[in-house]
């Protein structure tokens, strides 16, 4: 299980519009963090992390050419940048979403973020949304009066069965 914070827009217009435009942030550890730090920081839009993390991986990369290292310490300068990304990742989203003017409105405990919405708002009640109407399975009775046939192509039956 995991835990998921959940942020909102502080002064949304409507309901339907703070449903629409709330994130779910994952806490923890981010897999994705790890192995391809910096097109996640990209994905993400943490321009501020994107920043520090190339400073953090040119100096690796100028330690290693400058001072007398191991390839192994080398190596390990090179990774500190993806694992400071994969620890503190999802604590920049959040806050980022703070500067943005997103307030923290609660946390959930789920499998995933599919689960955690369903239980947040669940829990809180969905707004009222109008529901949409469902499609009409047959066409209009317009197109049979313009020549169009109603057969459908190949080997299938029509549309009201066979005959």
């Amino acid at each position: 299980m995991r835990l998921w914070t959940v942020h909102e827009p502080r002064n949304p217009a409507s309901a339907v519009e703070r449903a629409d435009k709330t994130i779910f942030v994952k806490d923890g550890f981010s897999w994705p963090g790890l192995l391809f730090s910096l097109p996640w920081l990209l994905i993400q839009r943490l321009w501020l992390g994107t920043l520090i993390y190339l400073v953090i991986s040119i100096a690796a990369v100028l330690a290693g050419i400058f001072l007398p290292l191991t390839e192994g310490a080398g190596f390990v300068l090179a990774v500190l940048g993806n694992v400071y990304v994969a620890l503190e990742g999802n604590d920049l989203r959040r806050r980022k979403l703070a500067r943005r003017g997103f307030v923290q409105a609660g946390s959930v405990v789920a499998k995933t973020r599919a689960e955690a919405e369903h239980i947040f708002f669940s829990e809180r009640g969905a707004p009222d949304v109008a529901p949409v109407p469902p499609k009409p399975s047959r066409p209009p009775a317009s197109a049979a009066s313009h020549g169009e046939s109603n057969d459908v192509l190949g080997l299938f039956p029509r549309p009201e069965g066979p005959r």
